[in-house]
């Protein structure tokens, strides 16, 4: 249920994006770090994710439970930058919060119910949003870093081409 809602609004806040990116009089491009740093977030923590197989306690996991959530937040903040629209921004993390909240609230139950005490255990120590900065201890390792796991298999390209066609379709129509 979130995750079509999730991409409804989505799809609004890309239009809204573009609409008032070409608008604007005035483009941010150091925003475009910001863009970059949640992608790059977003593939680090796709390339330790193996979906419902292994309960995911590495990489950005041992400082956060929800890094992919984390960059998806990066690069919508740093494309209300980009066009520097605060509306846009303000708008953006109140819809952005709610929803993931909710999305995050129903992934646990799962989570639970798939990892039992391994993710409860897990959750006491690892914040839901803002990194901590003492990484979470675990005896079982699960796996390394693997890209072809990110950009393939989590579809991670999907994020890649919609930032970068975003910001080149801002900047050829831009006036």
């Amino acid at each position: 249920m979130y995750n079509n809602l999730r991409r409804f609004l989505a799809f609004l806040f890309a239009i809204a994006v573009f609409y008032l990116g070409i608008k604007s009089g005035y483009v941010f491009y150091w925003a475009i770090l910001i863009i970059l740093l949640g992608q790059i977030i977003r593939i680090w923590a796709a390339g330790y994710l193996r979906k419902k197989k292994i309960l995911s306690v590495v990489g950005p996991y041992r400082y956060v439970r929800n890094p992919l959530y984390a960059g998806s937040l990066f690069i919508g903040i740093g494309f209300g930058l980009f066009i520097w629209n605060f509306y846009v921004l303000s708008v953006l993390l109140v819809f952005f919060i709610g929803i993931y909240t909710l999305k995050i609230n129903s992934e646990e139950k799962k989570l639970e119910e798939i990892f039992a005490e391994q993710y409860v255990e897990y959750k006491k120590h690892v914040p839901r949003w803002f990194p901590t900065l003492k990484p979470y201890k675990t005896s079982n390792e699960p796996g390394e870093f693997d890209l072809k796991l990110a950009i393939i298999k989590n579809k991670e390209y999907n994020s890649i081409l919609g930032c970068i066609g975003m910001l080149i379709l801002i900047l050829i129509f831009k006036k």
